[in-house]
């Protein structure tokens, strides 16, 4: 697998992103017995990094420490690495955690010639907070690949995330196909670009309308001197190959995800 040339300090970029506070995002770690303990303040986001593995016979403490941070809300529990969720997975199924999609990081190779923005079909602009809730709607259809309403709370929940996100860096465009909101990529900016958000509407897909915003982001990354451009996807999904094919192709990082739904666990 070719490598990016600082993939060592891309791999620390990236770990260190989940154990650190970002004021601008409104996030708040906590460094506690089992891992990072994270809040995302006037949000219900909940999250845990289990950056090293514990006992597997801590479980039922584990849980008793969560339920103690947490009180009974959802909580995302994120196991850094193979090698800890392997050791993990069993006792985290016995507490009563779901699994999710695994996560998989992936940085961007330059081959020596630097990718250009292709042309589509999308007319293409960037998120402000007038267009917000047209970008979470579309965000929230494409990633279920379904064309139904998404629950009004879901909206007013995402839309809470994404304003602190713009607070925080986060830069967000729209595709739009005729007045229809097509499809979306989000990324946060810094001395590398992290590309968290990109969906597309059933009905607008295979259109080259993803290729379009992705190749437009990746062309500004180099344009402008960064780093590196990172993006995360479910290995066993069929974006990776897509992602690959477009020069994503360093695996710098990978995460378990799991799901705690507090007041219906054990």
């Amino acid at each position: 697998m070719t490598g990016h040339p600082v993939h060592d300090e891309l791999v620390q970029e990236v770990r260190s992103w989940y154990i650190c506070d970002y004021p601008a995002l409104g996030k708040v770690v906590a460094r506690r017995r089992f891992g990072y303990y994270s809040r995302i303040q006037q949000t219900d986001y909940c999250d845990i990094h289990i950056l090293e593995p514990f006992d597997v016979a801590e479980a039922s403490a584990f849980i008793a420490d969560v339920r103690t941070f947490y009180g009974r809300r959802r909580v995302h529990i994120f196991t850094h690495g193979k090698a800890v969720d392997t050791r993990l997975s069993h006792a985290l199924e016995q507490a009563g955690c779901v699994r999710g999609a695994d996560i998989l990081y992936l940085a961007h190779v330059n081959k020596g010639v630097p990718p250009k923005a292709e042309s589509g079909p999308g007319r293409i602009e960037p998120v402000t907070p007038g267009n917000l809730r047209d970008y979470t709607v579309t965000k929230l259809k494409g990633f279920a690949g379904s064309e139904e309403e998404p629950d009004p709370a879901a909206v007013e929940a995402d839309m809470a995330v994404r304003r602190a996100d713009l607070n925080a860096g986060g830069v967000f465009l729209i595709a739009r196909v005729g007045d229809e909101a097509a499809a979306v990529i989000g990324w946060y900016e810094g001395s590398d670009r992290y590309i968290f958000n990109l969906a597309t509407r059933a009905p607008f897909r295979n259109q080259g309308i993803a290729r379009q915003l992705l190749s437009r982001v990746l062309a500004d990354t180099y344009a402008l001197g960064k780093r590196s451009l990172l993006i995360n996807t479910d290995p066993a999904d069929t974006p990776v190959q897509f992602y690959r094919r477009l020069g994503f192709v360093d695996e710098i990082y990978w995460k378990g995800k799991w799901l705690w739904e507090g007041s219906s666990s054990r």
